[in-house]
């Protein structure tokens, strides 16, 4: 009973409060994935241009930093293509579009010879053995979509990425996962790898490639993460953190990856949530600090850092939510480290239960999927929330565009968020 009338007076509260502003929240979507920001990446300064952004709203909004700046710096590894050709039997591909490339590619010009690699090939010793003389300083194609089989993908992808062969380039034929990365986890290649996207797949087999690819590889370029801090109704120095990355992969050639979702949504959330607060006189009990991180995209670097050279006390965090890609919801909300934080999970499940803002919440394990994992493996209590659905599935790719972005569940998802900081 007790438990009912709590939550029927953050429902209450809720309700009368005019919480949510989604027209504000499709702004900073509108903003973030704009050309001017170039995709938010390493590019035309487009991560630094969000950065100011995302410090100049919080400044606006009346919060204060964590430390003496908003701003926490340090420098991560990027390769970025200045140039970004590629020609298959004179016909000119568009970047981002017909393909894209491997973000650990090197520098590869010219015009160059070709040679395939199907099924036949592959599972024949005595035909690959024949063919593997030929590929040096050729452009290898490969046709992995022939297969499925989870060995021969492995074979396939060992090829893409190590070379074996001296090849001069690969272009990798494939039917699906089309998506862009920037995430390097090994040294650079000494060739250029690109995966061509389905319709660009050559009709018949290419005689010639030509390539005029130009790599920028910097070991420390700039970046930072953008934090703020709203005090809390009784626990000043105790805290809920809200986090959310604001990069995404930037742009690929002349292509521009908007990152719609991923994770313009997840920054609105997170800001519309500090406008709202700021402007309460009740507010929950612990103080709030919301963290726009870097360079999630390129290996979760600035969570990481973060964690590592914390601006508060990390045993002083209450609960940490990590907001990345919430645009969509027809099927609710999933939380990962559910099963970690049961109380917790059982709280928003309840708490949407009683209110029904939401189409479910949904329970997942353990995984270090997002930004909300370096904070987990030093022991601050953290789940990573995203909503589902079919109705929107464009991810690291031209199409993530914010203007598309459905944002189904958001004013629900707000409600849920907002209940859950007053009832811990």
């Amino acid at each position: 009973m007790k438990k009912t009338i709590t939550l029927l007076l953050l429902s209450l509260f809720v309700a009368n409060a005019n919480a949510q502003d989604s027209a504000y929240a499709r702004s900073i979507m509108m903003k973030l994935g704009s050309d001017a920001f170039s995709g938010r990446g390493y590019i035309n300064g487009g991560i630094d241009s969000a950065a100011n952004y995302i410090e100049t709203e919080f400044i606006r909004l009346g919060l204060k930093p964590v430390e003496e700046s908003y701003v926490q710096p340090f420098h991560i590894a990027v390769n970025n293509f200045t140039s970004v050709e590629l020609s298959i039997d004179g016909k000119k591909l568009k970047p981002g579009y017909d393909f894209i490339l491997n973000a650990h590619s090197s520098s590869v010009s010219g015009e160059f010879k070709t040679i395939y690699i199907d099924e036949s090939i592959r599972t024949s010793k005595k035909k690959l053995n024949k063919i593997i003389p030929k590929i040096k300083g050729k452009i290898l194609f490969l046709k992995r979509y022939e297969t499925k089989d989870k060995e021969a993908l492995k074979w396939y992808d060992a090829v893409a990425h190590q070379n074996p062969f001296k090849a001069a380039g690969i272009i990798v034929l494939d039917s699906g996962n089309f998506t862009y990365s920037v995430a390097m986890f090994d040294k650079l290649f000494n060739h250029f790898t690109a995966q061509l996207a389905p319709g660009a797949f050559p009709q018949k087999p290419a005689k010639s490639v030509s390539c005029n690819i130009k790599n920028d590889y910097i070991q420390k370029f700039p970046v930072r993460n953008v934090a703020a801090y709203l005090q809390g109704q009784q626990y000043a120095d105790s805290f809920i953190v809200i986090t959310a990355h604001y990069d995404h992969i930037g742009m690929l050639g002349n292509a521009v990856f908007p990152g719609g979702n991923d994770n313009a949504s997840g920054i609105a959330m997170m800001l519309d949530l500090a406008r709202h607060l700021k402007e309460q006189n009740f507010r929950p009990r612990y103080s709030i600090i919301f963290i726009a991180l870097a360079s999630e995209e390129a290996g979760l670097y600035g969570s990481t850092w973060f964690a590592e050279h914390p601006m508060m006390d990390l045993k002083r965090i209450r609960f940490l939510l990590n907001l990345d890609m919430v645009g969509t919801g027809s099927t609710g909300i999933t939380v990962v480290n559910a099963t970690k934080y049961k109380k917790e999970f059982q709280k928003l499940v309840d708490i949407n239960n009683e209110n029904k803002f939401i189409h479910g919440v949904k329970e997942r394990g353990e995984s270090c999927n997002s930004d909300h994992c370096p904070f987990y493996q030093r022991g601050v209590p953290s789940v990573f929330i995203y909503t589902t659905g079919n109705e929107y599935k464009e991810y690291h790719n031209v199409n993530d565009k914010p203007e598309d972005v459905p944002m189904t569940a958001y004013n629900g998802l707000f409600k849920l968020l907002e209940s859950f900081m007053y009832a811990l």
